[in-house]
This record gives C-alpha cells, structure tokens and sequence, in this order.
C-alpha cells in the first residue's frame, strides 16, 4: 500500500468517526437551562425567553470548550452548569450584546476553578501515597477519557480500509491522539469537527481571532492524522 493510500485512512476516521466517540457526550438530553432551576426571576417574559434562547445556543458550546479544557464528561457537565447558573445571577440584567463575552468570562473562571481543584486533589493523593495512609489504585483515577467516551463506535460500520481496525480500537487510537493536542487545538478541534461550527463562531466561543481559529485547527489536523497514520501504519505493515 503506497503512503497516500496510508495516509487516507486517519484524515477519513477523524471526520466520520470522532462524532461516534463524543455523540453520548453532547447536551440533547442533558437539563442545563437555570431559568427551569428555581431561580428567581428578574426579567419580564419576553427577556426571559432571549435569555432562555441564548443559553440553550450556548450550552453545547460551553460542553465542549470544557471538556476540551478538562477531559472528564461529568465535570464538564458541571462546569457549564455552575456558568450558566452564575451567569444568570449576576449578569442576566447586562445588555445583550454583552453576554456572549461575559458567559465566556464566566466560563473560562469556572474551568480554572476545576483545574486549581484537581491540582489541590492530586497533590492531595501524592502526599497520601507517600505516607501510605489509606491509598488504593482508585485513588488515582483522574476519570480521564477512558471512562468517559461512549461505546458507541463499535456499533459502526467501518469501511474499506478501516476494516482491519475494530471500533474499540479506534476509539483508543483517537482518543491518544487527542490527547497529544495542546488544550486550545483539542478545543477548536471539537467544536469544528465535532460541532461542526464554522470559523467565526468558533472564534467569538472562544474568544480568539479567526487567524488563530486557523491555525490551531490546521495543526490539529495536522497532528491527528500524523499520529493516526503511524498507527495505520504500524497494524499494516
């Protein structure tokens, strides 16, 4: 098999299978709306639907900007519920104009919150594990993606040449392959292949120019078909 035949196979699973993966992990299903949580209303009805509108078109977003950032489903999850909760506490009054950049802000706080928290945790079970007081190997599980991706992509049908690959073994190769990403190229890999948003609203998601939107997801597809190709290479030689 020549190296562009090779080469076919990894840029082919990234777009029609990296959905499979992360397709348990969007927000269909999922309640975030913290006007339905008991939370005292300040606006008239019609304000409340804008507000209503603008987070259920966030919220999607907000999942994968975290999961992203954290790698862990159920914290994400979390995270874009505390936002959304916070958001509308203090800033629900603010104009709307603003509140695509005052949600990111809020967003962006809680993911480094997390991240202080994990660092707080881990350091926490380093010094346990030294002393060896009550240590055991769940202890220091981070929850990471293996636990996190669906089992959803053995269900597929994999086509000529990804037939010698099963879907369980994808799944792993894709995921170490993300993994090799830095946190803003896994971020706008996602939203762009997984959500499918275009350049300028992943931009205004995340707050960076369209020029470096560019250039992260081109190093990103650049990455993830290097890494998929050795693979491909290496089961078939």
């Amino acid at each position: 098999m020549g190296a562009q035949a090779t080469l076919a196979m990894p840029a082919t699973a990234i777009t029609e299978h990296t959905a499979i993966l992360y397709a348990g992990q969007t927000l269909e299903n999922v309640s975030l709306n913290p006007l339905e949580a008991g939370i005292p209303a300040c606006k008239p009805v019609p304000a409340r639907t804008l507000l209503n509108n603008f987070l259920t078109e966030v919220q999607n977003k907000a999942y994968h900007v975290a999961y992203g950032a954290l790698w862990e489903r159920e914290v994400s999850l979390d995270v874009v519920q505390e936002s959304m909760l916070r958001f509308v506490q203090y800033y629900q009054n603010k104009p709307e104009k603003e509140w695509p950049a005052l949600f990111r802000t809020v967003l962006n706080s809680k993911i480094n919150d997390q991240r202080r928290k994990r660092l707080l945790g881990n350091t926490t079970r380093k010094l346990i594990s030294l002393t060896g007081l009550g240590y055991t190997r769940e202890d220091n599980n981070p929850g990471m993606a293996e636990d996190d991706l669906p089992q959803a992509a053995h269900e597929a049908g994999f086509s000529q040449p990804e037939a010698g690959t099963t879907g369980g073994q994808l799944k792993q190769h894709i995921e170490s392959a993300l993994r090799t990403l830095s946190e803003r190229q896994r971020q706008v890999f996602l939203l762009r292949e997984q959500l499918g948003l275009s350049i300028r609203d992943t931009s205004e998601t995340l707050g960076c120019s369209e020029n470096s939107i560019k250039q992260h997801h081109f190093r990103a597809l650049r990455a993830m078909r290097n890494s998929l190709a050795e693979v491909w290479e290496h089961e078939h030689a």
